[in-house]
């Protein structure tokens, strides 16, 4: 998510924890128009909730994101998903079969 924080007090760099933080608001914030194409965005309890049910779902898979793998095209387009293929464990395995 590209965004642009403008803000007087802020220092130029933004830090990965605040931005998250950012990009969770935009995600599950509720916002509400305040005049002038401006929009005000908060955590409701709704929200919250909704946030919390999916950090469940992320916690249940943890084990299986650590073999999964991701290809992008310039990091706009997704092109494939996969789990990875432990080559090193299948070679052990077969090398120890005996015939």
């Amino acid at each position: 998510m590209d965004l642009n924080l403008l803000q007087p007090n802020i220092s130029q760099h933004i830090s990965s924890v605040e931005h998250l933080q950012v990009e969770l608001l935009m995600l599950y914030g509720d916002s509400c128009d305040i005049g002038e194409g401006k929009h005000y965005t908060s955590l409701t309890r709704r929200g919250l909730k909704r946030l919390m049910k999916d950090m469940r779902h992320v916690q249940q898979h943890l084990q299986s994101l650590r073999s999964t793998y991701l290809i992008d095209a310039d990091g706009a387009t997704v092109l494939t998903v996969g789990h990875k293929y432990d080559h090193l464990a299948a070679n052990r395995g077969a090398s120890r079969a005996s015939y």
